[in-house]
């Protein structure tokens, strides 16, 4: 019956070459051999998506919606601009110290500018509130 296999021969993965007949220094069969000496170095760790100073990210994320709410002020018009202002920069600053806590673990600018929107209009529509038109 010819010669006896184990049950494991011949799954996915399996290959015929007997790891016995290859010394463990030895490149793959058929691989041309390595040049001495130019072995690759080490790469060098990268630093994730997020990483930096917080701070300008925080405040730079939701200075586009600020931008966005200057831009329909002043198309729909203002009677107080000193309480417009005001109104613009208590909601972003207020936004950026929320995200301070994801840009701390790592969020990429998208995902700030995306966090920020929420909070920034909430606050932003707040403050006109209860600041007036």
């Amino acid at each position: 019956m010819g010669e006896e296999r184990d049950p494991w021969q011949g799954a996915p993965g399996w290959s015929g070459v007997d790891p016995d007949r290859l010394a463990p220094h030895e490149p793959m069969p058929g691989a041309p051999p390595y040049p001495p000496g130019t072995a690759p170095e080490p790469a060098a760790p990268t630093a994730p998506a997020g990483a930096g100073p917080a701070l300008p990210r925080c405040l730079a994320a939701p200075a586009g919606w600020v931008a966005v709410a200057l831009l329909v002020a002043v198309v729909t018009g203002v009677g107080s601009w000193p309480l417009r202002g005001l109104a613009l920069v208590l909601p972003w600053l207020a936004t950026a110290a929320v995200l301070v806590f994801p840009a701390r673990r790592g969020a990429g600018p998208g995902l700030l500018v995306a966090l920020a929107s929420g909070p920034f209009w909430l606050l932003h529509a707040l403050a006109v509130g209860l600041l007036g038109w």
